[in-house]
Order: structure tokens, then sequence, then C-alpha cells
């Protein structure tokens, strides 16, 4: 317990936030190789030591100074996924544009667009950021997915397969434009509609079969 309250406050020092703004100016300018520790720790006014109390290893900084909006934003979307109320089309098209409101905001594609540049070469980094943001996103929309199941509005033999594939029909081509800086923003109009295609082929495939 007394950990647990040690690390939030960290997490919410000023220092902290000083790290994440340095990080992000260094790793921004420099790049994952050649940035360092000491460098960020420099900017930041901190010790060196005093950024490793803060976090792990340069992998887990460099993730967590360009996914902490990220974070906020996955946050509130997992929020959305609890019980299945109205009508199974209509909560699936209201999951699909939230979930695509924090896979194209401009936080995750920077963070994407940065780890995508380093993955290659330090594949921990890709690990990292999978496992705090597909992989995380992935579990709750499959358990939310069999809750839908359960009341009989969806056949679902592999929810985590199921995830997957809904994620990636609402994603489109939505991401990749974005990715490569050709989609215009505000996209809600595209997203409304890319999800809605993405939806109507997931039912077709998805809902039980009459008989």
């Amino acid at each position: 317990m007394v950990q647990a309250v040690n690390e939030s406050r960290l997490v919410h020092s000023p220092k902290h936030r000083d790290i994440l703004a340095a990080a992000r100016h260094i790793f921004g300018e420099l790049g994952f190789e050649r940035a360092s520790v000491d460098g960020i720790a420099a900017r930041a006014g901190v010790s060196k030591a005093t950024v490793y109390s803060h976090f792990q290893d340069k992998n887990a900084l460099f993730v967590a100074s360009f996914s902490q909006e990220a974070d906020d934003l996955r946050a509130g979307f997992l929020a959305c996924l609890n019980e299945p109320t109205g009508g199974v089309a209509d909560a699936l098209q209201n999951i699909g544009e939230k979930l695509m409101q924090v896979a194209l905001s401009p936080s995750v594609v920077a963070l994407y667009r940065h780890a995508g540049a380093e993955s290659a070469r330090f594949p921990a980094i890709g690990q990292l950021l999978f496992e705090r943001g597909p992989a995380l996103v992935q579990e709750t929309l499959a358990a939310y997915l069999v809750r839908w199941a359960q009341k009989g509005a969806l056949d679902i033999p592999e929810p985590r397969v199921a995830a997957v594939q809904f994620s990636q029909l609402c994603q489109g081509d939505l991401f990749v434009r974005a990715q490569l800086g050709i989609l215009h923003y505000p996209a809600e109009r595209e997203i409304r509609e890319t999800v809605a295609r993405g939806v109507a082929v997931f039912l077709r495939a998805f809902c039980p079969t009459p008989g």
C-alpha cells in the first residue's frame, strides 16, 4: 500500500512532468538511439537517479513521454465497455466511433509514428507499446463482445479474434492515412461512415444464424 501511494505521488509530481517534457523534446529531436538519459535529466533539471526513480529504463521513458495523453484517452474508452445496453448495432457503432477517436487522436498518431521509427532496432519498445495499447483494448473489447453473446445478440466463438477483426473493420484506411499525414481533421464524418461500414460487415459475420 505504501509503495502504491509513493508511486502515485511520483506520477503526479512536478518533477515527473518535467522529465516527460524533457524526454519528448530530446527524443523528438535526436531519436531514441542518440538520446541519452543524462541529456534528458539535464534538460529536466534533475539527476539521472531521479529519472530512474520515475521510470524503469529508457524504453519505458520513451513510451511514457509520448503516451501520457494517449493513456488517458484509452482509459476513457475502456470505461465505456461496461454492460451492453440498447441494440447491438447502435452499441457497436458508438463503441467503434469512440475507439477510432482515440486511435486517430494526434497524441496516439504521434506515439506510433515515433515508435515505428525505432521499433525495428529496439523491439522492446514495440512490445511495450503493444501491451499497453492494442493488447489491452482487444482484451477488454473481447470481454464486451462476450457479454453481447451471452445476451444472444452475437455468436462469438473466438472473442479475442473477433475483437481484433472489429477494430480493423472500424479502422478501414483511416489510421494509415493519419500516419501519412493525409487524413483531414476534424474527421468525425469519415469516422462515422467507416465505422458504420465496419459494423455492418461485423454483424453479418457474427449475428446468430436463425434456426
